[in-house]
């Protein structure tokens, strides 16, 4: 048995694994030695996570709509609407666009596959982040560091995936630099 170390207070999934070989380009296989290294874990914990990764993200993503863009882009473009434009627009995409995203990725549509598809998600953005979980309720921090309009645009797209479950119990605090957020998937 395998055990994973999840950042969602420290909970231990027990996953059954089997061996695998594979051939690599000897350039390949010194990066991920250094990467490796480099992060303090076992190479074969990192091809783990980067094979992870794709199943979790990167296969389906751009299927979905996703782009690859730089950061400084989505930051200077968003920074330049008016608050009530960045409302509308994270509303539109959270009615129009979520369900599909999510469906797309984990083949169910409730709010355990959300939030794990917003937790891929800020895994895949590189921002820092916490998650920690106390029975039903999921308490975030993120690091974004792209302003205060991104901030708002997640505080809405995610108000607004929240109220389409039902779900009362949410509080949003936002900052220039991050936003953190509690959600109670209780209903």
């Amino acid at each position: 048995m395998d055990t994973n170390i999840m950042e969602k207070k420290e909970v231990k999934q027990h996953h059954q694994s089997e061996s695998i070989t594979f051939r690599l380009d000897s350039t390949i296989l010194n990066k991920l030695h250094r990467e490796a290294q480099q992060k303090d874990i076992s190479v074969n914990t990192l091809v783990s996570h980067i094979i992870r990764g794709h199943i979790d993200w990167h296969s389906n993503a751009a299927k979905a709509g996703f782009v690859t863009v730089r950061r400084g882009l989505v930051s200077n473009l968003v920074n330049r609407l008016p608050e009530k434009e960045i409302s509308s627009i994270a509303e539109d995409i959270a009615k129009n666009e979520t369900k599909d995203f999510v469906m797309l990725l984990r083949n169910e549509y409730n709010i355990e596959s959300a939030l794990d598809v917003i937790e891929t998600w800020i895994k895949i953005s590189g921002y820092p982040y916490r998650h920690e979980v106390n029975y039903t309720r999921h308490s975030y921090v993120i690091q974004h560091d792209m302003g205060k309009n991104w901030s708002l645009y997640l505080t809405e797209l995610f108000r607004n995936l929240f109220e389409e479950f039902g779900l009362k119990r949410v509080e949003f605090d936002l900052t220039h630099n991050s936003l953190d957020f509690i959600v109670d998937t209780e209903r």
